[in-house]
């Protein structure tokens, strides 16, 4: 019997972790570049759209919400790799991404349209390792933040009527 009674708080437990994890979220798995090291940003969740994955004939935008520890100034910049390696390093003004300077406190900032044409036009599904990075104009030599996730794009076997006009 008492058994019988447990069962509705272990499935209430169930369900309230499920709410709040990342994935019930929208959250992409992403980590650190370096795990050994603190950054001034703190990356809370990543997000892609759309999700589950992008398609060859829609592109990839990129969200991304945390917390820094220290201003970061004008001049900062957004660097962007994919691999395996189509295309060379990209890179955005983090000021055309967020307002700048950016104060110590929470961030979060979209990197619009990820992906190349090339990249989109595989053959096939394919996988790409991302790592976006901030690169603070004080602090070059080490990034202000830099994480790595996995983004997958699947061709579509009947692109929308939209993508073919």
């Amino acid at each position: 019997m008492a058994m019988f009674q447990a069962q509705p708080l272990l499935l209430l437990l169930l369900i309230v972790s499920l709410l709040f994890s990342p994935a019930a979220l929208g959250a992409t798995k992403f980590r650190k570049c370096n795990p050994d090291r603190n950054s001034p940003v703190e990356v809370k969740t990543l997000t892609i759209s759309p999700e589950p994955s992008v398609g060859s004939s829609t592109n990839g935008n990129i969200t991304i919400i945390g917390d820094s520890s220290i201003e970061i100034s004008d001049g900062s910049t957004v660097s962007i790799i994919v691999a395996p390696k189509i295309s060379d390093r990209r890179s955005y003004s983090l000021c055309d991404l967020v307002a700048c300077p950016v104060a110590p406190g929470p961030i979060e900032f979209t990197v619009p349209n990820l992906f190349t044409k090339e990249e989109l036009d595989v053959m096939g599904n394919k996988t790409y390792l991302v790592r976006i990075s901030i690169i603070s104009a004080e602090h070059q030599k080490e990034p202000v933040m830099c994480v790595k996730f996995s983004c997958a794009i699947h061709r579509e076997m009947f692109p929308s009527r939209q993508a073919i006009e």
